[in-house]
């Protein structure tokens, strides 16, 4: 007779079995970008103009990793695609554990470009930073880090969708309302 304890016991060590070679595994580096600002990290970035933008690059990982290539990316009409704004070679930078790197780069934004939403006023941009980097191993790999960025001067895209779902219901309402009135009315009616 076979205990139920076995049935339990048998999926613990496939478990155990599948984890125990990846516990002592090396994880991938991994940077964490920031971008510093003068207020808190808030930038402004008018639109077609060229605005100097600061990154930190902080090598949050245990192995050293060498800097190779910084891209900045922009949606500039909200359709999903993000366009290349500015690519520069990092020249290789070493930089090792818990040490960070300042990227300071110039950031060209279109003159037709569109915001999800206006803060303050200010209509506001999703930016997009890769910073492709190479680990001691030879492997390489790419961080992406994406910022908000307050760009004066572009269109804030309205959202019609929510005012036209409101005229929709507004409208059935009413129907409903008119059409239980003709009927009460019809019943009241000798």
């Amino acid at each position: 007779m076979v205990n139920w304890q076995h049935y339990i016991l048998i999926p613990v060590m496939v478990l155990l079995a599948i984890n125990i070679p990846h516990a002592g595994a090396q994880t991938n580096p991994q940077l964490s970008l920031t971008l510093v600002g003068p207020n808190m990290g808030h930038y402004l970035t008018p639109a077609g103009q060229t605005s100097t933008l600061k990154m930190e690059i902080l090598n949050a990982a245990r192995l050293d990793v060498y800097l190779l290539q910084g891209e900045a990316y922009l949606d500039p009409d909200l359709s999903g695609t993000w366009q290349l704004i500015h690519s520069e070679p990092l020249g290789g930078f070493h930089l090792a554990f818990l040490h960070s790197a300042f990227w300071t780069f110039d950031l060209t934004v279109p003159t037709k470009i569109q915001a999800a939403n206006a803060t303050d006023g200010t209509p506001q941009v999703s930016l997009l930073i890769k910073i492709v980097y190479q680990a001691v191993g030879g492997t390489q790999d790419v961080e992406r880090g994406v910022f908000a960025l307050g760009v004066p001067g572009a269109t804030v895209q309205q959202h019609y969708e929510a005012v036209w779902y409101g005229l929709a219901v507004a409208l059935i309402l009413m129907c409903i309302g008119m059409a239980y009135v003709v009927v009460t009315k019809r019943r009241r009616s000798p």
